[in-house]
């Protein structure tokens, strides 16, 4: 066991399940708490604040401007993209973060990080970002965590 602050484990099944069921809105919470137990954990590394606000408000502010303010033009909606930017920017670290756990801890790094640049194989690492850190923290307080969905699809759980 660790002295440092574990996150939960959670997984793939439920985050797919309660983002389905709540229309997104688990899956907001999911990014901002793993961010930041994986802070606090690590004792440095971006909030989750600081991982969501510049990627909600770079979305939103743009189209809601571009919506409801007559004076904007409508090339203007198109400044969503450096929100885009910022969540891919996001989601690069993440991935190398989780990367880094399993380096530290001895065992072979699971994400394929520069898959998120290729359509398709984005949401493939995506996938087993969720999984593969739900298994890290159940490793780490020596517990198990089923994850049918995960482990029934190999190309989301290998890590061989």
């Amino acid at each position: 066991m660790t002295d440092k602050l574990l996150g939960k484990p959670r997984p793939l099944w439920q985050v797919i399940l309660f983002s389905v069921a709540t229309l997104m809105l688990y899956y907001g919470w999911y990014k901002w708490i793993i961010q930041e137990e994986l802070r606090r954990y690590n004792g440095f590394g971006w909030s989750g604040t600081l991982s969501l606000a510049p990627f909600v408000l770079g979305v939103a502010i743009p189209q809601l401007l571009w919506i409801f303010d007559p004076d904007v033009p409508g090339w203007f909606g198109w400044f969503s993209l450096v929100g885009i930017a910022w969540i891919y920017i996001v989601q690069f670290k993440l991935y190398r973060t989780v990367n880094e756990l399993y380096r530290q801890a001895g065992m072979k790094e699971p994400l394929v990080v520069w898959w998120i640049f290729i359509p398709g194989f984005n949401l493939i690492v995506g996938l087993r970002q969720i999984h593969f850190l739900s298994e890290y923290w159940a490793i780490k307080q020596g517990i198990d965590v089923k994850d049918p969905l995960a482990e029934n699809i190999p190309l989301l759980s290998a890590n061989a």
